[in-house]
């Protein structure tokens, strides 16, 4: 039995998305960076969170993940690039992310969006978890 095959099916962040199309109606999102395969996704949203961070941080190396759960590149960055890398995980919610950082969902997902938007110097935006 061969793999299905994967197309290109989007570059973000200077990293490439592929599609792996299975049967029905299930597709995986593969995540790759210069060298190799980074990661891979059942949600394309989590793949294209995934590139942002990625893009946001100037690249790191998974296998450098450590005990934080996140390479040093992200773990050393403000902690909203950090809540939008463990929101990226595939086994990861927003809820579980907010539960971890003991904040609302919300404040999450609007850290994600001005961080996948480019936005964080909006007027009120401090990265801080306790901007609300």
């Amino acid at each position: 039995m061969t793999d299905p095959p994967c197309e290109l099916f989007e570059q973000r962040g200077g990293l490439e998305i592929y599609i792996e199309r299975m049967e029905g109606d299930q597709s995986r999102y593969h995540v790759e960076g210069p060298v190799d395969r980074l990661q891979c996704f059942w949600d394309l949203e989590k793949a294209r969170l995934y590139c942002d961070v990625y893009e946001y941080v100037g690249g790191f190396r998974e296998e450098k993940t450590g005990e934080r759960g996140a390479p040093p590149a992200v773990a050393m960055a403000r902690e909203d690039v950090l809540m939008a890398y463990y929101a990226a995980q595939p086994t990861m919610s927003i809820d579980r992310v907010a539960g971890i950082f003991d904040e609302d969902p919300a404040v999450i997902r609007r850290y994600i969006n001005n961080l996948r938007q480019g936005n964080t110097s909006l007027p009120g935006y401090t990265g801080d978890s306790t901007d609300r």
